[in-house]
């Protein structure tokens, strides 16, 4: 009896899976839950899990009614109402409203939407740090010379299947845009390839022959180069010539660039600091553990593995100094910079 419980179990995740999945992607979590519940109850709620969010599923705009902004002679307008969100641009004598179909982001968000066979982003976003809508990161420079421009940037042909590849789970199967299947968010299926498959070999009493491969077992390089996959990495943002300030944001193209990175030590990756299914820690103090793995502390006995000088200022809030928050040109948003070091007073932004 007792050795038929994980298969009852597993035929019991997989009916939960198989029922629900499709029509519900919380089906795909409740399923997972059944042995990671920890992971499955914080992730849907951090940054990745509402990457995208459908209309109705938004508190950010459920809770700002109407939102207006002016540039350029025009006047935009994100009204929300009975679940349902539209975005207008107008010149006072013609206007565009349009359905916003895609919210993307948890804080700051821009929106995407449909307009004669084509994706359009808003070229204005909602920023919390000002609690207000702004021109849209990247597009600074854009000035429109007439209303049909003013509505937002026409995507390149890949770029939509790059935004929905990143901010949402099984947008882009084959490297082929496909929103029919899509689920909103990262999900466990898009880091944790095979889930689905996994779910049904359990049915069968299977499940430990069919489990995902374990990114924790990744070396720090090849973490580097998963997540940067969506957060950019080094490779890429050579590649693409992404220069100064705005690149602060790629924080495995950043990370590769410290002193302390080598590719192999497990003590500094994405994933030795940061648990993907929970919320960013964004206390002084939090990542000083993280820290002291590596550098010796000078009011302390060195730790086993702490083969790293001790730093001679201080021995708490080291991400403070050494990962200084930096402002994107726009100064709307800021990110800690992932490249560790000693920071100098006066020096330029190193890049």
């Amino acid at each position: 009896m007792l050795r038929s419980l994980p298969v009852l179990s597993a035929l019991i995740l997989w009916a939960l899976l198989h029922s629900s999945a499709q029509a519900d992607p919380e089906g795909v979590r409740s399923a997972c839950a059944g042995c990671h519940a920890s992971q499955s109850s914080t992730q849907p709620d951090t940054p990745m899990g509402r990457a995208l969010q459908l209309p109705g599923s938004d508190p950010t705009l459920a809770s700002h009614s109407t939102l207006t902004f002016e540039k350029f002679g025009y006047t935009y307008t994100v009204e929300t109402q009975g679940g349902q969100s539209t975005y207008s641009v107008t010149d006072g004598k013609q206007t565009i409203k349009l359905p916003i179909r895609w919210n993307f982001g948890k804080g700051a968000q821009t929106w995407m939407f449909e307009r004669n066979g084509a994706y359009y982003e808003s070229l204005v976003s909602y920023y919390p740090s000002i609690g207000r809508l702004e021109i849209t990161t990247g597009d600074e420079s854009l000035v429109p010379h007439d209303l049909e421009e003013a509505v937002g940037r026409k995507l390149g042909r890949s770029e939509p299947r790059d935004c929905f590849g990143c901010h949402a789970t099984g947008a882009a199967p084959n490297g082929e845009l496909n929103l029919g299947h899509m689920e909103p968010g990262v999900t466990c299926e898009h880091c944790h390839t095979g889930t689905s498959a996994h779910m049904a070999a359990a049915s069968q009493g299977e499940a430990y022959y069919s489990t995902p491969p374990d990114l924790k077992k990744l070396s720090s390089e090849d973490v580097s180069n998963f997540c940067g996959q969506c957060h950019r990495s080094w490779e890429m943002v050579i590649r693409s010539r992404w220069r100064g300030e705005i690149n602060v944001r790629f924080q495995p193209y950043r990370l590769a660039n410290s002193k302390c990175f080598n590719g192999t030590d497990p003590r500094i990756s994405c994933i030795a600091c940061h648990d993907p299914h929970r919320n960013v820690e964004t206390g002084e103090t939090a990542y000083d553990s993280k820290c002291l793995a590596c550098h010796q502390s000078k009011n302390a006995p060195p730790a086993p593995q702490a083969d790293a000088r001790a730093c001679p200022v201080a021995a708490s809030k080291c991400a403070s100094c050494h990962m200084p928050e930096v402002k994107l040109p726009n100064g709307l948003m800021s990110f800690h910079d992932h490249e560790i070091r000693v920071v100098r007073a006066g020096k330029p932004y190193p890049d």
